[in-house]
């Protein structure tokens, strides 16, 4: 149960003028935003009855920051962690989850590496997405393992024409990218290509004297042909082509450089009825990481992973909507050079769900099968219900549960891996509210996630070190956010309690800091627009026996646009404007004040 202390928080933390204040017509609202990932189908945000958060391209743009972990930071829930600068490893928090209790969903395929049991996002670059989706809470009823804290959605671009960028910051950093679309008839083809590279700095001051920097390219092109039977769609990403990354280990010299590429293939198909809709979709994708140093040999971590994934939806009444689906992955890492005693996996899934909407009330039920080769049947669920008690304010309430396979480093890599482990699972219940009216949005809710057969490194029998299913851990947060315009005036704030403890120790669980606020404030004054952000986050464990905590900072940044024409775009932006120095993990250093320019052209051919 919810401590009544922490609900009485949040409720108590929502302005009084929202329970008086006067709504619009919400076909009208420019704040309204379209999930497709949340419900598996195209559905009103204020309608989903989970925690969702869509950034769209206009709202990428208008942040100006350097990268997808500074953006997701400004969601509630939402904490980073890095190993340096840009480009440099990062780990992404939802919830208080860890980095493979995410799931990453790029146009809708999953990604990341089955060897590390997570994607990485320090590298793919904003000018690559279209749209991001963070839905937090379990989402294993709609997308099976991983989705165990919730889903990362990516939408990649689509220009509906001509766009360029140039931009140059601290550090020698730079970027350029071009992204376009061109019309044939029934046929659309976009194209988007880009650069990037950085000096960077020393990430570990006092072990190797050098500036860790990245040089990044990448590409897509895709395809989409109108026909009498439908949608048919084909896209090609190099997401991350191949780019040299220096980082300095923590365990001294050694492999201090990491080349990679990401890539993805998808032919798709949907078609829409008029009460009935289907999707079609078969990828293929693939991670490359090569690290190698100096005195250390050539080593390469790689994933192929093949993916077929069906689902059918249907109107069966006014009020009634039920969606079918079935999900089949393979994972392969044969090619990866460490030798891994089972380097290939099969995951075959079924899943079900029925959505209700009838006056006030609105309901989901949803269910999922997965069968996988290696440690065999899992069942996942997820339950909502939601009651509108007025046009503009919705109470809601769910509960689902989740699991997480283990990856192929804990199981399998040689001389650590255990065998016989066994998927994380979870259970998780969440009360929400959220009230929209004109320019007003406000989304406030509670949860508390128990997961078991947490995997950790623990001694075994032997004495070595190996991963192990010996924890359980006990997930407790709240999560406020609000978006309001007034006039040329916008601010924006989003506030999160996470408290994560190990259920056997009660010791935190390294890495999350109790609280987090980002705040935006921006003014829009004819062609110009200027914004200020500040962004906290509290004193948190490390892990680390020589410093096991670290303190809490507050981070500031302020930036400014002009429209020097209908076409042209020049923009500034400048981060941790007081030099803040402070750390995300002991020994690694993080960027000082930081500044950049960019140039965004928009040619009317």
């Amino acid at each position: 149960m919810f401590k009544k202390s922490l609900l009485a928080t949040v409720v108590v933390g929502l302005p009084a003028f929202v329970f008086t204040a006067q709504a619009d017509d919400s076909s009208d609202d420019p704040l309204e935003h379209i999930s497709v990932y949340a419900t598996r189908q195209p559905q009103p945000v204020h309608q989903i009855l989970s925690s969702v958060t869509v950034l769209d391209r206009e709202q990428i743009e208008q942040a100006q920051v350097s990268d997808v972990p500074a953006l997701l930071r400004q969601v509630a829930g939402v904490q980073i962690s890095r190993s340096g600068g840009k480009g440099q490893t990062n780990t992404v928090f939802l919830r208080g989850g860890s980095a493979g209790h995410t799931l990453v969903l790029i146009d809708g395929v999953r990604t990341g590496s089955a060897t590390l049991g997570y994607a990485s996002l320090a590298e793919l670059s904003l000018q690559q997405i279209e749209q991001i989706e963070v839905i937090k809470g379990p989402k294993a009823a709609l997308y099976g393992s991983d989705a165990l804290a919730g889903v990362i959605a990516i939408t990649t671009r689509k220009a509906d024409n001509t766009s360029v960028q140039l931009k140059t910051g601290r550090y020698q950093s730079h970027e350029a990218d071009i992204a376009t679309s061109q019309q044939y008839g029934d046929l659309k083809v976009r194209t988007n290509l880009g650069w990037s590279d950085s000096e960077g700095f020393d990430v570990r001051p006092g072990t190797q004297a050098d500036k860790d920097g990245f040089d990044q390219r990448y590409g897509k092109l895709g395809a989409e042909y109108n026909t009498a039977y439908g949608v048919w769609s084909a896209d090609h990403n190099v997401l991350r082509s191949r780019g040299q990354y220096d980082f300095d280990p923590a365990w001294g010299p050694g492999a201090d450089q990491v080349e990679t590429k990401t890539s993805q293939s998808r032919l798709g198909w949907a078609l829409d009825g008029e009460k009935a809709s289907q999707k079609l979709s078969i990828s293929h994708n693939q991670t490359e990481d090569l690290n190698w140093g100096e005195d250390s040999p050539a080593t390469l971590f790689e994933t192929e992973r093949h993916e077929l994934d069906y689902q059918y939806s249907r109107q069966l009444t006014q009020s009634l909507t039920a969606l079918t689906g079935v999900n089949w992955y393979q994972e392969d890492v044969s090619d990866s050079d460490l030798g891994y005693d089972v380097d290939s996996r099969i995951n075959k899934a079924i899943f079900a769900g029925v959505s209700y909407q009838s006056g006030a009330w609105l309901a989901d039920v949803t269910g999922r099968h997965d069968k996988q080769s290696q440690y065999g049947h899992s069942n996942t669920y997820e339950l909502g219900l939601g009651y509108q008690l007025t046009n503009e304010l919705l109470v809601r309430a769910s509960r689902s549960s989740a699991f997480k396979a283990p990856s192929f480093n804990d199981l399998y890599y040689p001389f650590s891996g255990n065998a016989d482990l066994a998927p994380e699972t979870a259970t998780s219940d969440e009360l929400g509210l959220r009230y929209r009216a004109g320019d007003l949005q406000i989304e406030s809710s509670i949860y508390q996630q128990n997961v078991n057969n947490l995997i950790q490194w623990a001694p075994a029998a032997d004495g070595n070190w190996v991963p192990q299913n010996v924890g359980e851990a006990k997930i407790k947060g709240a999560e406020l956010s609000v978006s309001h315009n007034w006039q040329q005036l916008h601010q924006q704030v989003a506030y999160s309690y996470t408290d994560a403890k190990d259920e056997a120790t009660d010791a935190p669980l390294i890495k999350r800091s109790k609280h987090t606020v980002h705040w935006q404030g921006a003014y829009q004054w004819q062609d110009w627009r200027v914004f200020v952000t500040s962004d906290y986050q509290s004193d948190f464990q490390t892990g680390d026996f020589a410093t096991p905590q670290l303190g809490g900072y507050t981070l500031w940044g302020a930036g400014v646009s002009y429209e020097l024409s209908n076409e042209l775009q020049i923009s500034a932006k400048a981060d941790n404007l007081t030099n803040k120095d402070y750390l995300y993990l002991p020994g690694y250093a993080t960027a000082g004040a930081e500044w950049s320019l960019r140039l965004h052209w928009t040619p009317d051919f």
